[in-house]
């Protein structure tokens, strides 16, 4: 005998047999079964998935990294090159959280729809893309992290601190997902309010609120300048300023979207909080990242050494070197602990990112099966072992040599966001096309992009662009570097190879595009319709006071 759930993957088997899409259907229906198989898994809060939405992996590659965006290309470069990079990451979050809301997470990474909306080798591309970006992601922010600590001079060997760092953080993602989202509760609401902080502080330094009582106002952006020049002179210099920074603009915001639709798959009711959460997650864009980077041009010079002579950490944070332009006291040593813990914070939930990713992998039949292995709060242990061994490489940064390979690690990333933004975007329209051949309603969905089809089409534009100038700069005889120019571009390649490689390999008897009509728009999608039927016929909370009233008298 068939549960209900199991009669419907019987059924999506036997329609798929008939459209020569049974392999396929066949991991789509693994991935129903992971993922809704944990009845008694604990789930994320709606709280956890709001702050999460607005603080969510806000670490050092914003806090610190921005300083040599800054640098670079000066205040107003960079506060364009925000705005730039937050309107479309925004347009892609839109096309990203309609399919989220309709056949939510659970479990898994965004890598799904690449599988379920375009095919098994897109999949497996997207996939290993995803897992390699956000494994890397860990050391990074954990190395960071220890160099925030030497802003102290301490006089311990920045191994212990990495080992610290790491052990807990490994310790948050092996307990129920619930836990960790505590944690995450808590980083996010230190950062978000150290965000607030520092835009108010900016503006009583520029109103002549500061130690010196002297109005700083736009001064900066008269002197130095508004833009910087680089490489060549003129108009022509700004131009590839602007281009610079708008590719450096790209880190911080890189899988911002992704986690929301990944965390919110674990809640218990996706299609109210994935919704509610994009609502969240435009209101991050706009004030905790554009107004912070405004805030900070008000206040920190584009021409502090301290942004790149290479500071202690988050010395050459344009936060921290701002409040010391200022002459306030104490303050950078406490805006240094937050920036610790929001390394710390993105770390750990890039740990998240990247075990979900390999299990989704492992469930769509991508990697061995051993990493979708979930245990009775539906934690994928394997999937974060594989991290946590992944996470080992921040200790390459105790050596200067290896640590110059780490940095060709890290960036080979930013193209990894690229396709990203890009095949979640294609997927967006198969999706779309889906449901007008199988006759569903968009209108009944729960969360509608406002951006639609031409969002996506902008956003694979967009950013197919962007990618291509990601090492642009090498290409002018005086800025060549054979290692820049690798690291820029050899993700390219990567993802080629996973593609073609995958394609030759295992589908070959598939088609390069699974067919509108073949495409499964229903599994995964009962298990939330339930849940919902459920959670409305329970009472109310005035229901239950007045039956208790009822009761006593």
């Amino acid at each position: 005998m068939f549960s209900g759930s199991e009669k419907s993957h019987e059924l999506d088997k036997s329609l798929a047999n008939e459209a020569g899409m049974s392999d396929h259907i066949s991991h789509v229906g693994d991935y129903e079964a992971h993922g809704a198989g944990h009845g008694d898994r604990a789930h994320l809060k709606s709280r956890h998935l709001m702050m999460i939405a607005l603080g969510g992996c806000i670490g050092t590659a914003f806090l610190v990294g921005t300083g040599r965006t800054l640098a670079r290309g000066g205040p107003a470069l960079t506060f364009a090159a925000f705005v730039v990079i937050c309107s479309f990451v925004w347009v892609f979050s839109t096309l990203l959280f309609e399919m989220a809301a309709y056949i939510p997470l659970r479990g898994a990474s965004t890598d799904h729809f690449t599988t379920r909306f375009l095919s098994k080798s897109f999949g497996f591309a997207m996939g290993w893309n995803y897992w390699y970006a956000y494994a890397i992601l860990v050391p990074f922010e954990v190395t960071v992290a220890a160099l925030v600590i030497q802003y102290w001079n301490p006089p311990v060997h920045d191994a212990v601190f990495i080992t610290i760092l790491l052990v807990i953080i490994i310790g948050l993602n092996f307990m129920p997902v619930a836990s960790s989202g505590e944690a995450e509760f808590a980083f996010s609401t230190l950062k978000l309010a150290l965000l607030v902080g520092l835009i108010i502080l900016s503006i009583i330094l520029a109103a002549g609120g500061g130690p010196s009582g002297e109005r700083i106002g736009f001064r900066y952006w008269h002197d130095p300048g508004a833009a910087n020049e680089w490489i060549l002179k003129g108009s022509k210099g700004v131009f590839i300023s602007l281009l610079g920074a708008i590719v450096n603009a790209v880190l911080p915001l890189s899988f911002a979207a992704e986690m929301v639709a990944t965390c919110g798959g674990e809640t218990k009711n996706p299609r109210k909080t994935i919704p509610a959460a994009a609502k969240a997650f435009i209101v991050r864009l706009s004030f905790f990242y554009v107004l912070s980077v405004l805030a900070v041009t008000l206040t920190c010079p584009s021409n502090a050494p301290e942004l790149t002579s290479g500071g202690a950490g988050a010395g050459a944070s344009p936060f921290v070197v701002g409040i010391k332009t200022a002459g306030i006291k104490v303050l950078d040593h406490i805006v240094n602990g937050v920036i610790l813990i929001s390394a710390w914070s993105a770390g750990n939930i890039y740990m998240y990112l990247a075990s979900r990713s390999i299990y989704s992998l492992a469930i769509a039949g991508n990697a061995p099966k051993i990493f979708a292995k979930t245990n009775r709060w539906g934690v994928p242990y394997w999937s974060v072992t594989s991290c946590a061994v992944i996470s080992l490489l921040a200790y390459l940064n105790v050596s200067s040599s290896a640590g110059v390979v780490f940095n060709w690690l890290v960036n080979m990333i930013n193209m990894a966001a690229f396709f990203s933004w890009i095949t979640v975007s294609f997927a967006y329209l198969r999706f779309r096309k889906a449901l007008d051949v199988q006759g569903i309603d968009r209108s009944t969905l729960p969360y509608v992009s406002v951006c639609g089809k031409p969002g996506a089409w902008a956003c694979m534009i967009f950013f197919t662009i962007i990618g291509l100038l990601n090492g642009f700069y090498v290409f002018f005889p005086s800025e060549w570097s054979t290692s820049d120019f690798m690291t820029a571009y050899v993700g390219t390649l990567l993802f080629v190879v996973l593609y073609f490689g995958h394609r030759f390999t295992y589908g070959r008897k598939d088609k390069w595009l699974i067919p509108s009509e073949s495409v499964d728009l229903a599994t995964g999608t009962e298990e939330i319709s339930d849940a919902l039927v459920h959670e409305a016929s329970k009472p109310s909370v005035f229901a239950k006071m007045k039956e208790r009233v009822h009761r006593r008298s």
